[in-house]
């Protein structure tokens, strides 16, 4: 009797990654300084766009911690949004030299490496809400078509919450160390100097409060640190009732006590996820 022989078993098809159609990536702005501890400010500044775009309704978008993860690389840009499963890409780079500052930012539709949109602002620092709002609006048109809602508002609104630049770079830096989880301290140190400066500055305190709620857990225990939530949380949730944050690190700093109040720790989380319901962090 011949041999049989069994037939090869198909090969598997894979399907390709299903991409929303209106999704994007923030990568990190390339700092063009000469300074570099000024990278802190570009990067600070596409972590505010990045912010900005996650509000906007129906636009899906890669998460920090995803297209912070190709900083520094090679990578083409369509390889890049392969990874993300995203169809756009926003890059650019930041130059900033005393108080005038250069923002380069493109969008990229990676599906055909084609360029949809580009713009350059040259501006002063203490136009640099007005820069992020025309970014994000821009990018905004250029997915949709439309600058404005059905009310004639902004997509994009980019609140304005400190007239102190200083502060404003100070808080950036701090903010980036405390996202990175690298010198904590520093991180406390630097948001007490911004809201010195600027007491009025509402997402000052709410960082202060963020970073003051962790910073035990890594082993950092030179000061009470778990008292300096509440005050730092209840300021900033005085001067903006909108935050979430603050109740974030308020349910934290009840979880860091010797006799926590479990409840009382998941009623404020469920405050802080109902104050936005796309804060990662809160949940």
């Amino acid at each position: 009797e011949p041999l049989k022989v069994a037939a090869a078993p198909a090969a598997a098809v894979v399907a390709p990654p299903v991409v929303n159609p209106q999704s994007i990536a923030v990568l990190p702005f390339v700092n063009m300084s000469d300074d570099e501890d000024n990278e802190f400010f570009s990067d600070g500044i596409s972590e505010e766009l990045l912010n900005a775009l996650v509000r906007v309704d129906g636009l899906g978008v890669a998460s920090r911690t995803s297209s912070f993860g190709f900083k520094g690389t090679k990578l083409p840009t369509s390889d890049i949004a392969r990874q993300l499963k995203v169809r756009y890409v926003l890059e650019g780079s930041v130059r900033k030299q005393g108080q005038a500052v250069r923002i380069i930012a493109q969008l990229i539709d990676a599906s055909n490496d084609r360029h949809v949109w580009s713009d350059t602002y040259d501006r002063v620092l203490t136009d640099i809400f007005a820069i992020q709002a025309a970014i994000a609006n821009a990018i905004v048109v250029a997915l949709r078509g439309s600058l404005a809602d059905d009310k004639g508002q902004a997509v994009v609104d980019v609140k304005v919450d400190t007239t102190n630049m200083k502060a404003y770079e100070i808080y950036l830096k701090a903010r980036e160390l405390f996202i990175a989880r690298s010198d904590l301290a520093e991180s406390v140190r630097l948001f007490e100097q911004v809201v010195q400066m600027d007491p009025n500055f509402a997402r000052g305190w709410e960082g202060l409060a963020a970073v003051t709620s962790v910073v035990e857990s890594w082993g950092i225990n030179d000061r009470d640190y778990n008292a300096m939530v509440k005050p730092a949380a209840e300021r900033a949730l005085q001067l903006d009732p909108s935050l979430s944050m603050p109740w974030a690190a308020l349910s934290m700093a009840e979880q860091n006590k010797q006799m926590p109040d479990w409840a009382a720790g998941l009623e404020l989380s469920d405050k802080a996820i109902q104050a936005d319901p796309k804060n990662a962090t809160a949940y």
